[in-house]
């Protein structure tokens, strides 16, 4: 296999797109809470069970032991707009643009969920076509997804450095959605209804001042286009996002009350987009969880941005922030 930055000078620079993967997530997350309330309002929550004491580790004159009954599941957008399909070619493509752990505690019946810059710099293992491990290096972790011609090992690779990431935190399942979901999933509801606030230059339906119902491209082109679009900056593109996100769910959860077997609908039509080792159940019981997701129930890691030799972006995380997160997650304080 070729030195992964050489593939990479190799290849275009990959569209930015880390928003539609948020929107992805919510599709087969946070978005089919509200339907799946109407089918199984149940808590899930269940009785912690006791800890060892040498499970016990300390930080800062604290001691925290292990959450039990706590299922966490990693949920990536992938750079391709096609459906799953064979991969012929080793060529680098196929990186994540988003990675999202979502982290369920049933004995307490909340979740929550923590974002990874892709950019992170990360222990990820290069692999063989065959998906054989050839050496661990200090990468971008959105590479380890571009590993390998098999994408079931894609996904385990990804998996397993973001575990490693975080301690070796054990995650239980995956699902990897191809953005080419979007668009489909988008007319699925009907369109989402918005109002352009800004001038569209070239499009002959995203007219400023006028509200239009975003289907197929027009979709894509409102979340994603920056350059030649209002001011060209991305806080504007931000904030065409949260009002896309707003109304994609208000659509959602109508076309949900019209029809109890909507999510399940959209839950198949991801499957051609999507490689994952969830259940449909497991999903549902992660949304109810998720229904409520407060903000303070959203992480991030801090730390710095900057470039690696070869000019690529990368972000190094705070090994403080990183531990904190890591307890967060995955421990309580022993009282």
């Amino acid at each position: 296999m070729k030195d992964i930055y050489e593939e990479q000078e190799a290849k275009k620079r990959l569209r930015r797109k880390s928003v539609l993967a948020v929107i992805l997530i919510f599709m087969i997350v946070g978005g089919l809470a509200g339907a799946f309330k109407f089918a199984d309002s149940r808590k899930t929550g269940v009785a912690d069970t006791s800890v060892e004491e040498e499970d016990a580790i300390t930080y800062e004159g604290k001691t925290y032991v292990p959450k039990k009954n706590v299922s966490t599941y990693l949920i990536a957008g992938i750079d391709s707009s096609d459906k799953i399909k064979k991969i012929k070619k080793y060529d680098g493509t196929g990186q994540c643009d988003t990675l999202a752990l979502v982290v369920c505690d049933r004995s307490t019946d909340t979740a929550k969920i923590l974002t990874i810059d892709r950019n992170t710099m990360a222990d990820v293992k290069s692999l063989s076509d065959e998906g054989e491990c050839l050496a661990t290096s200090k990468i971008q972790i959105s590479l380890a997804h571009a590993m390998s011609l098999d994408h079931k090992k894609r996904a385990e690779n990804t998996v397993d450095a973001v575990s490693t990431l975080l301690g070796g935190a054990k995650i239980d399942g995956y699902a990897m959605i191809n953005m080419g979901a979007i668009q489909p999933v988008n007319d699925m509801v009907g369109g989402v209804t918005v109002k352009v606030t800004d001038e569209f230059p070239g499009s002959k339906t995203l007219i400023k001042g006028k509200t239009v119902t975003l289907k197929g491209e027009d979709a894509e082109t409102f979340v994603r286009a920056r350059k030649n679009v209002g001011d060209g900056l991305n806080d504007n593109r931000m904030q065409r996002q949260k009002v896309y996100e707003e109304a994609f769910k208000e659509a959602f959860y109508k076309k949900c009350k019209e029809d109890n077997q909507f999510p399940m609908k959209v839950y198949n039509a991801l499957k051609e987009y999507m490689t994952t080792d969830i259940t449909a159940q497991q999903f549902s019981k992660m949304a109810v969880l998720m229904e409520s997701l407060s903000d303070d129930a959203k992480l991030t890691i801090q730390g710095k941005k900057g470039f690696d030799d070869d000019g690529w972006q990368t972000f190094t995380p705070d090994k403080d922030s990183l531990k904190k997160t890591e307890l967060e997650l995955f421990y309580k304080e022993q009282k």
